[in-house]
Order: structure tokens, then sequence, then C-alpha cells
């Protein structure tokens, strides 16, 4: 009998552990969960950001179509508009001269406790990528 009373102790015991213990383990899913969205979309800037500075060392004087093959390069949970996309050229347009291209994206954080740490629950990323000038036209 004595052993039966000690058994349903320990069941319930392990219960209010379990319950404590969740909260814990949901928030650390959801940031596990925000910290790889936002890796996923640095990686998709990066990659943008290296196609329109590619198309920028072939067509450095075309400022819409940079900015157009960068946004069009950006795929899946990253929407990129053209306005997002800066282009910045050298003072003068020769052949080896740098162009750089940068794309800033702006990614909502789902862990509401992680949400106080940035303004608005917004977390302000970017890609940058830089090319030397192949072809001045």
């Amino acid at each position: 009998m004595k052993n039966t009373l000690l058994q349903k102790q320990t069941k319930g015991q392990s219960l209010v552990e379990a319950a404590l213990l969740f909260p814990l383990v949901l928030m650390l899913l959801l940031g596990l969960a925000d910290f790889g969205r936002a890796y996923y979309v640095v990686v998709a800037l990066r990659d943008a950001a290296d196609e329109g500075a590619t198309y920028a060392a072939l067509r450095p004087s075309d400022i819409d179509g940079i900015q157009l093959r960068t946004s069009e390069a950006a795929q899946g949970m990253v929407q990129l508009t053209p306005e997002a996309v800066a282009v910045v050229h050298p003072d003068t347009m020769t052949a080896g001269a740098p162009v750089t291209v940068r794309v800033e994206y702006e990614m909502a954080i789902l862990t509401p406790f992680v949400q106080g740490f940035f303004p608005d629950h917004v977390m302000l990323l970017h890609g940058e990528a830089t090319h030397s000038i192949i072809t001045a036209r």
C-alpha cells in the first residue's frame, strides 16, 4: 500500500515538471525556427545581390535592369521590390572599377519573447555583393 501511494505522487510530480518545462521548450523551438528563417533570408539576399552585381559588371549604367534582375533573383520566402536594391557606382565607369549592389529586407520575428528585442518586431537583414566592371557601356 505504501508503494502505491509513492508511485501516484511520482506520476503527479512528472506531470507538473512537464507542464513547467513545456513553455521553455516551445520558446526554444520557436527561436530556432526564427533563426533558421533569418539564415535562409540572409543567404537568399546575398545570392540576389550577387546576381545583381554580376549583371552590373556587364551593364553598369542600367540601374533599372540591375534592380529588376536582383529583385527577380530572390524567390521563395524573400519577396524583393526593385526599390529595396541600391547600386553604388564608382566615380568613373571604367573596366576594373568596383560596382556594389546592396539589398535590404525586413523580416518579421515570430517568437514572442524575442520580439521585445527588436523594434516593431522586425529584424532588418541585408545582403551585399561587389564585382568589377567588365564592360563600361
